[in-house]
């Protein structure tokens, strides 16, 4: 594995999202850690030795919402830039939700992904 390549951590709870979000990481050669739920990926987040360059993370999840599960990685990695996807428009909310992240309303185009994901890395 090359160490200048860098990490996500994708949270979300639809399978077939989870799989393109995953691919469109690989394109952009950032390796994909995935979790469906917010518990599963702070248990990812204990267990591992390695940062993140970016997450990203539904904002409804089952077990725990994607806004207390990022306030609890916070813990592991405090400055680390955070893309919030959801089909609910939360644009009210997106900036008050953290000063490190951007919103992108599902249904998204893998293009705006894409670019997204490169203009927070």
């Amino acid at each position: 594995m090359n160490n200048d390549r860098k990490r996500a951590l994708v949270i979300d709870d639809e399978e077939a999202l989870l799989e393109i979000i995953t691919e469109v990481l690989n394109i952009l050669n950032i390796e994909p850690v995935t979790a469906s739920t917010g518990i599963e990926a702070l248990d990812i987040a204990s267990k591992s030795n390695n940062s993140f360059d970016l997450m990203i993370i539904d904002l409804f999840l089952p077990q725990m919402n994607g806004e207390e599960a990022c306030r609890k990685l916070r813990a592991y990695y405090p400055d680390c830039p955070v893309l919030f996807v959801s089909g609910y428009d939360g644009s009210e909310k997106k900036h008050a939700i953290d000063k490190n992240s951007k919103f992108l309303k599902k249904p998204f185009t893998i293009v705006n992904l894409q670019k997204t994901i490169l203009d927070m890395i």
